[in-house]
């Protein structure tokens, strides 16, 4: 029994001598393990493009891109309608909702939010990416010499127009006002509806902004207007209104054009019914689908002493103050608004890059760039106003008038809206 136990001793003592290397082998053949990588930070993008369009299509595209090219990123969309783009920002950055970049369509609207809070916007100032920028397409969001966002692709406005209709006409394009007029009567002589207008609100102001700008109301003329030191029956203001409203008084547009809808207007074009239609140059590739047979162009409104350019910059993109991952955020503007992402989309919807290198090899991308890049070009007016409210309230006032107000009432109305905005501010 003694051996027994003795010899039971032995075994447990080698076993214990044996086990410990036996594991540590064992542990050796397990793959080391490694930590798991951190949770991505998660971005908010706000926009008014991220709908099932074509133009969204391309941003959802772009985000999935960056998202593969930046693993340590994931954005996450919050897409509001355009028709409530005002209202949807402003709740969001009063009811503290967390936005970490969004868009802003206008200098107006941009200005309209940064009266909310003084420091709703990120300093984007010093960052290297801005040096790629065209400098006048920034000076919108530029503030006290500060930088607080970049532009995107760049436009003109004005009349688009069946190009392939005026040349089997023998029409040319006006160069003064004068000579508009002639043509359009020309157009309604040979049974064609020469502007196709239409009830939608926003319209005449692509109309009505290029006639202001062509007699020269400019940043400091609406500053003037907005401080008090001019008032809303100047004749610059009352003339560009005339000169809108002359188009239906002359019978230029649809007899029923106050129950038409843009979209009628754009059939108008490409059924051959119209010749010019009030809008911009982003508008040409839809107009150029709906008839393949048509060459259509973009000509400016001409005015009756000059003709200058508009510059109308489709949005710009924003970092919110208050975002928690700052840096994460600047990667993601600088690439949504890089090079890449701007030279692709411009030669689709035939606009021009706001990046100072990024060409597109297009005939008509060429032809809006000579228009934009012009010294005389200017930041199309509605946009010089400084709160989007304020411009819609001022557009609205135009719109009564083209439906039969009386103008001296409009402009009192006007003046009103003006003043109301001015003690808002704690102008005098």
């Amino acid at each position: 029994m003694a051996g027994r136990t003795k010899l039971w001793r032995s075994f447990m003592i080698a076993a214990a001598i044996v086990l410990p290397g036996g594991c540590a082998a064992s542990d050796a053949a397990k793959p080391t393990e490694t930590a798991a990588p951190p949770d991505p930070v998660v971005l908010r993008y706000t926009s008014f493009m991220l709908d099932s369009s074509h133009t969204g299509s391309r941003y959802f595209d772009a985000i999935a891109a960056f998202e593969a090219n930046n693993p340590d990123i994931r954005i996450e969309v919050d897409y509001i309608q355009n028709i409530n783009y005002l209202a949807g920002l402003k709740l969001r950055l009063l009811g503290g909702e967390r936005m970490d970049v969004f868009d802003v369509w206008s200098p107006s609207l941009f200005e309209e939010l940064r009266r909310l809070e003084d420091d709703v916007y990120l300093d984007l100032s010093g960052e290297p990416f801005l040096n790629d920028f065209v400098p006048a397409a920034l000076e919108p969001v530029t503030i006290g010499g500060r930088v607080y966002g970049v532009p995107g692709l760049m436009h003109t406005d004005g009349l688009l127009y069946n190009k392939s209709m005026f040349r089997e006409l023998g029409l040319s394009v006006p160069q003064t006002w004068d000579e508009w007029i002639r043509l359009c009567e020309t157009l309604k002589e040979r049974g064609v509806i020469p502007i196709a207008l239409n009830s939608e609100w926003w319209v005449p102001q692509f109309f009505f902004g290029s006639l202001m700008s062509n007699a020269g109301a400019d940043e400091t003329w609406t500053a003037m207007l907005e401080a008090g030191a001019i008032t809303a029956d100047h004749s610059t203001l009352l003339e560009a209104m005339k000169m809108t409203k002359e188009l239906i008084d002359r019978g230029f547009v649809p007899e029923d054009w106050e129950q038409l809808k843009h979209e009628q207007s754009r059939d108008m074009i490409g059924e051959g019914k119209a010749a010019m239609i009030i809008s911009g140059t982003w508008e040409l590739p839809d107009l150029a689908a709906r008839n393949t047979e048509q060459e259509i162009d973009f000509m400016m409104v001409p005015g009756k002493e000059r003709t200058v350019p508009n510059v109308n910059i489709g949005s710009y993109k924003v970092i919110s103050a208050g975002s928690e991952h700052p840096e994460e955020a600047k990667r993601f503007l600088a690439y949504m608004n890089g090079k890449e992402n701007q030279i692709k989309p411009a030669r689709e919807v035939l606009a021009v890059p706001s990046i100072a290198d990024a060409a597109v090899d297009d005939p008509i991308v060429r032809r809006i760039s000579e228009f934009v890049s012009r010294e005389d070009a200017k930041i199309y007016w509605p946009h010089t106003v400084s709160t989007e409210s304020l411009q819609v309230e001022l557009l609205e006032g135009l719109n009564e008038y083209l439906r039969g107000a009386d103008l001296e009432r409009v402009a009192a109305k006007m003046q009103l809206a003006i003043d109301r905005a001015r003690e808002r501010r704690g102008g005098m």
